[in-house]
Parts: structure tokens; C-alpha cells; sequence
């Protein structure tokens, strides 16, 4: 990188890192979490927000010779550190084998672990002959990390990547589109190779990563992982070896002892939530536009006009007259899509828009992404060591036509355009300021196998194959929040089924659920994903405020079915509609800032004793002030259900807060009709 990230200390919200020493290892605390190492190679606890993670230690399990390891000499050492990160050291040995770590704790909770598995090999006296070189047999019949999860935080999952992921055309298959995160209730069920594997809670849990399958050798390609059930936990099993390592087949067994190569795995944990999440996410209003709803036109022109039919109101009065506080501009915004450097055009745009906005409070926070224009001057400097390979070395990512004319090429962020692209954005904010940034997949691990800048790997059968690498990625976003929040601006992201929060921790906001749009807008759905959402969306377990993304498409799929979605899980539907959903979405602004979000708690459909329906159909989730409610009461399913009695009402007064209509209740019930995704929100006191 060009420059020091975070030189003047850990950022806010963290807190530094502190590392106690005891008879039995090292306590590391850190903003909300804290992990142990105790007579263990890897962690013997992990607890976030006071409460422990694991039913035991994370283990690593082997065989050798036919029989299980027995680990011995376990030790553990503490290296130079700061108030950034904690580093320390294991060992073990076995008959046969040697274990060593590295463990590098930094501030926001990414644990990064390098394991290394190699045989003894003979000491220096043996090699001089003057001790027996009498060697221990080594064949290695399995080795696996086992992360042992408490049954009461393993509930919900999230992998990356899967299946459902469209092709360059958007097909997703016949795979359920929601099987990326879900409900962890198949507890023997085995997975393919995942850089990103999360199992939690609605309230935290714990990531695991890994950039590539390099040194795996699992026994089939199905069973990189498993989710395995175990005695009070769920145990997330890592296959990093089932057989003797192919790798030293190349060795003569006779001296495997000190020729066979170490083993290497460069794995990382961070337990959830990753930073605090703040007491009301719904402060700023963002509308995005020209997101699926393509305006014709440049921004300036479109802004400056009137933007519903039949009305003289131009768009800048409109979106200041319907609450909005941030606008986010999508990629029209600038001639060259994704550059940093402004065409004269692009200046005159950005400033007017960027004057227009700030005279009404209004915030402006332009699109940049993840590709690049083949009209940038830089294109054919470093095009391809800059390019996202899909499989191979010889495959580009899917390539977007864009107006004014050009092509898009995905780029990936571990190429030596990443300092290009943190440097650019710097001055840019610096010249223009505007108010954040939205970064549209730029937070996503993505599939590359490009070795010109260091992605991919060759097996052992000379096959190459991409990686998903994180670190680089995640280096550039350390440099992107210090530029925009030490600036008092945001970074928002957009990510596709593709929770990466050692990524996502440098970011303020998510805009998520694109990918099952490509389903909702064609075919509808008949009820809500609520595993799916849970696991992934709600934000509350990672420690961001996440919206929901909704591509509308009458009468299949529309704004209203969304808010469904989204409030039931405490997060709001983004407008990306300057019509409609604005309007819409305005009237629910003005109800939940008319409500003490500051001072309120949360309480989702699946733990609300307060409220119930005598229809499992009609979920009920909502905010708690004192003794005051706003309530969400949907039908969560695609079909009419009818009248429905909700109790809980007893001695309080009820208001239907987009009606203003009083609502009375008899014996503590109120009577509502519910047709397909129908809702109602509730002033209860």
C-alpha cells in the first residue's frame, strides 16, 4: 500500500487491543469480544457481547499411523504487539508431527491463523550421527480444524460462494435461491469448498475464512466442510486433509521425516457482531437513484425538472419535500463509469448536483464499483493485471455495456490497481466534497484466477484454480475508512449473498438482496424467506445497518412486498424509485422518526411475547420505547388469510400510524383483514 493505514491509532468505534498473560495463555479483549488461548493450539474461547461462542475449545484433530493424535508439549507464546493487533505463537508435537500457529488478533476481531503441519525430522545430533536416526513412521491418515458452536448460537448460516449466484446472463438454476443462508437445522450436511462460512444467532456468531482450497485434500469435493451435530454444539469440521498429503508423495518415504514440504493454511475467525450497532439506523434517507428504474438522460437535467407526470415539482424540491437526507447517485453520474478521474462534463455534473443538494441538506454520495471503463486513459497500461479471471487464466468476468458507450470489465481489487483507486478517491472527495461513497460489489470475494497479480493456484494435478482472496480487499477498505470517516463521510456498500465482514467492518451501511430479485420480479413468491433474511440481512448480527434492495416489477413483485421483508427484520426498504417508492417510503420515515428510536429496543417476530396472532401466518415485530410501541404486523405469506384477532392490547391505546385511524380493542384483541403481503404499522401506548 501507498500509505500507513490508521497511523494515529485504532478508529472509532474500536477500542485498542489488550492481551493479559496467565498460568494458562493469553486473554485478548477487543471492542465486545474477547478470545482465549489456554493450553490450546487455536482459540479455547470466544465470547461476544459477554456471552461464549463455543461448547469447547476450537480443536485441531488428526490421525497418524492408523491411530488418533495425542498432541503434546502444548505451549503458546506472546509476540511484540500494539494497540492494533495481538500475535501469538502455539506449538505441538505428536509422535510423528509438528503443529505451529501464528495468531494475529486486530482490533475489529479478524483473527487470522496461519497453521503449519510438517513431520519432526531429525535434530542436529541425529543428522551427525550421534544419536539414533531411527525414524517414526509418517503417514498422516487425516487432519481437521473442529470449531465446536453452542446449539443456543448455532441457528442460522451464511456461505459464500454458492450456487445461487446468477450466470453472465442472470439465471440462478434450479438450486433454491435462498439456500446461501437459511436456518442451521440440517446438523449433518456437508459442504463444498466456502471462503466464507458464518454460523450465529439474530444477535452474533462467528466467520470463518479461507482464500482458497490450496493444500486441501478432502476425499471428495462435496466435503470441504461439514456441519456436524455434537453434544450441546454444532461443530463445523474443516476437511484440510483426509489422506496423506499428495504433496509428498513426490518425496521418498525413507526420509519423509525432513523432505516432505510443511503443510500450510492461512484460515481466519472473527466472532460477530463486528463493531457496534447504532441505537437508530434509521437517521439518514437514502434514495438511490437510476438502480433498475433507469432515468433517461443526465442526472443535472433530470434533477432539475419536473419528475412526476403531471406535476410542476422538480426532482431537487421533491426529494427534500419527502424527507430524503442522502442521495445516492448510480453510475450515470460520471461519463468514464468507475474513474476517478472526471471528464469536464462529469465536473459540471458533480458540482451542480453536489451545490443543488447541500442548499436543500441534502447529502450527495456518488456510485463507484468494481470495474473499469474501457474508455479510462489507464485501461491498456494494466488492463490485464488488473482483470477479474473467472476459472482460469484466460476467462474474463461478465462485461457491462454502459452509456455514453463503452464496456465495463470487472477488475480485482488484489491487483496493483487498488492503491490507484484509494488514491483517486481521495482527492476526489477532497475536491468535490460529497458526502461518502456507495461501492457497488467492491466488498465481495470474488472467484479469480489471474497469476499476474498473485490470484490462483495450481494443484497438485496442474489444474488452476481461482482463489477469493481477502486480505488485499480488506487492506483497501482499512485505507478507504480512514479517508471517508476521518472526514466525517460514509462508506456504503452493496454486496450480493456475500457477508464478508472482515471486509465489512471498514463500511457504515449496507444495501443488500439484489440476487433474489432476479427471481422475485419474474416469479413472485408465495412467503417470506425468513430463514434467508435472518442469517444475512438484518444487520444486527454483524454490527451494520443493512436496507433492503427491491426491484419492482407490478403486479409480481412491488415495494409494499418488500417492506414485508425488511420491517419484520427491523431494517427499511431503500427507494430507488423517485415516484412511487419515495412517496411511499416518505410516509414511513415520518412514522418511525416520529417514534424515540434512540431510546428503543427491538423486538423481532420470532421472540415477541407481547403480541400474538391467532395466525402463524401474521408475524409481529416491533420497537419498544418505555411504555410505548410501534408495531409491524404483515402477513408473511403470498395468499389472503382473512380476518385475524392480534391480543396483547389490553388498557392501551392503538392508532393505525398510517391512517391516523384509532383502533379499539375487545377483551385485548383487535380484529384485522390480511391480504397477500398485507401490513399495518401501530401506535400502541
Amino acid at each position: 500500500m501507498s500509505a500507513k493505514v490508521f497511523e494515529k491509532g485504532v478508529p472509532s468505534p474500536w477500542i485498542p487491543v489488550s492481551t493479559v498473560e496467565s498460568e494458562s495463555g493469553y486473554s485478548t479483549s477487543l471492542w465486545g469480544r474477547t478470545y482465549k488461548i489456554e493450553k490450546n493450539l487455536l482459540f479455547s474461547s470466544i465470547s461476544s457481547q459477554n456471552e461464549e461462542l463455543l461448547e469447547s475449545p476450537i480443536r485441531i484433530v488428526a490421525g497418524e499411523n492408523g491411530h488418533p493424535v495425542v498432541w503434546r508439549d502444548v505451549d503458546c507464546f506472546l509476540s511484540e504487539g500494539d494497540e492494533k493487533c495481538t500475535t501469538i505463537y502455539t506449538t505441538a508435537q505428536s509422535d510423528a508431527f509438528i503443529v505451529n500457529t501464528c495468531i494475529k488478533i486486530e482490533f475489529d476481531g479478524l483473527a487470522t491463523v496461519d497453521v503449519k503441519l510438517m513431520p519432526k525430522g531429525y535434530t542436529v545430533p541425529q543428522l551427525f550421527g550421534l544419536e539414533s536416526k531411527e525414524s517414526t513412521p509418517t503417514l498422516l491418515d487425516y487432519f481437521w480444524i473442529e470449531i465446536p458452536i453452542k446449539e443456543e448460537i448455532a441457528k442460522l448460516y451464511h456461505i459464500s460462494p454458492n450456487k445461487v449466484h446468477p450466470d453472465d446472463e442472470g439465471n440462478t438454476g434450479d438450486m433454491d435461491k435462498f439456500e446461501s443462508s437459511s436456518y442451521l437445522n440440517e446438523k449433518n450436511k456437508d459442504l463444498e469448498f466456502a471462503s466464507i462460512v458464518y454460523i450465529g444467532n439474530d444477535d452474533k456468531g462467528l466467520f470463518t475464512y479461507c482464500e482458497s482450497a490450496e493444500n486441501w485434500q478432502p476425499e471428495s469435493e462435496d466435503k470441504y466442510y461439514q456441519f456436524v451435530e455434537g453434544d450441546g454444539c454444532v461443530v463445523l469440521r474443516m476437511r484440510l486433509l483426509d489422506s496423506q498429503p499428495r504433496a509428498w508423495e513426490a518425496c521418498n518415504a525413507k526420509f519423509g521425516q525432513y523432505k516432505y514440504p510443511c503443510m500450510s493454511y492461512r484460515i481466519a475467525f472473527q466472532a460477530s457482531p463486528v463493531k457496534p450497532f447504532p441505537a437508530n439506523p434509521y437517521k439518514e434517507k437514502l434514495l438511490h437513484i437510476d438502480c433498475f428504474k433507469k432515468i433517461e438522460g443526465d442526472y443535472i437535467d433530470f434533477l432539475a425538472n419536473p419528475v412526476v407526470e403531471g406535476d410542476t415539482e422538480i426532482g431537487y424540491d421533491r426529494i427534500k419535500r419527502l424527507g430524503v437526507t442522502t442521495l445516492v447517485l448510480h453510475e450515470k453520474w460520471n461519463n468514464v463509469q468507475n474513474y476517478w478521474k472526471l471528464t469536464t462534463r462529469t465536473q459540471h455534473q458533480l458540482t451542480t448536483i453536489i451545490s443543488e443538494c447541500h442548499k436543500r441538506g441534502i447529502k450527495v454520495v456518488p456510485y463507484f464499483g468494481y470495474e473499469i471503463s474501457t474508455m479510462a486513459d489507464v485501461f491498456m497500461d494494466n488492463a490485464d493485471e488488473y482483470a477479474l479471471l473467472r476459472e482460469n487464466e484466460d476467462v474474463r468476468s461478465v462485461q457491462w455495456y454502459r452509456f455514453p458507450a463503452q464496456r465495463e470489465y470487472p477488475v480485482c481489487y488484489c491487483s496493483s490497481i487498488a492503491d490507484k483507486f484509494v488514491d483517486g478517491l481521495e482527492k476526489l472527495v477532497d475536491k468535490y466534497g460529497f458526502d461518502g461513497v456507495y461501492l457497488d460489489g467492491t466488498a465481495m470475494t470474488r472467484a479469480c484466477g489471474n497469476s499476474a497479480h498473485g490470484c490462483g493456484y495450481d494443484d497438485v494435478n496442474g489444474v488452476h484454480r481461482p482463489t477469493y482472496r481477502m486480505f488485499p480487499i480488506r487492506d483497501m477498505f482499512k485505507r478507504l475508512y480512514e479517508v471517508f470517516d476521518s472526514r466525517g463521510k460514509i462508506i456504503n456498500c452493496h454486496i450480493s449473498d456475500c457477508v464478508n465482514g472482515g471486509v465489512l467492518s471498514f463500511s457504515h451501511s449496507l444495501w443488500m438482496g439484489e440476487y433474489i430479485q432476479y427471481n422475485l420480479v419474474k416469479e413472485g413468491i408465495n412467503e417470506m424467506p425468513d430463514g434467508y433474511l435472518r442469517a444475512s440481512h438484518a444487520g444486527r448480527n454483524f454490527g451494520i445497518p443493512t436496507e433492503f434492495i427491491v426491484y419492482e416489477n407490478r403486479p409480481i413483485w412491488n415495494f409494499e412486498d418488500a417492506l414485508v421483508f425488511s420491517l419484520l427484520h427491523g431494517i427499511l426498504p431503500r427507494p430507488n424509485d423517485i415516484g412511487g417508492p419515495l412517496e411511499f417510503m416518505s410516509g414511513i420515515w415520518k412514522i418511525v422518526d416520529e417514534f424515540d428510536m434512540d431510546n428503543a429496543e427491538f423486538v423481532p417476530y420470532f421472540n415477541n411475547p407481547y403480541f400474538v396472532s391467532d395466525n402463524e401466518n401474521i408475524k409481529i415485530s416491533g420497537f419498544k420505547a418505555g411504555d410505548e410501541w410501534l408495531l409491524f404486523v404483515a402477513n408473511a405469506d403470498g395468499a389472503q388469510q382473512g380476518e385475524v384477532d392480534i391480543s396483547g392490547f389490553d388498557g392501551k391505546t392503538i392508532v393505525n400510524a398510517e391512517t391516523g385511524e384509532k383502533l379499539f380493542a375487545a377483551n385485548g384483541k383487535i380484529k384485522l383483514p390480511f391480504a397477500r403481503f398485507a401490513h399495518y404499522l401501530i401506535k400502541v401506548k
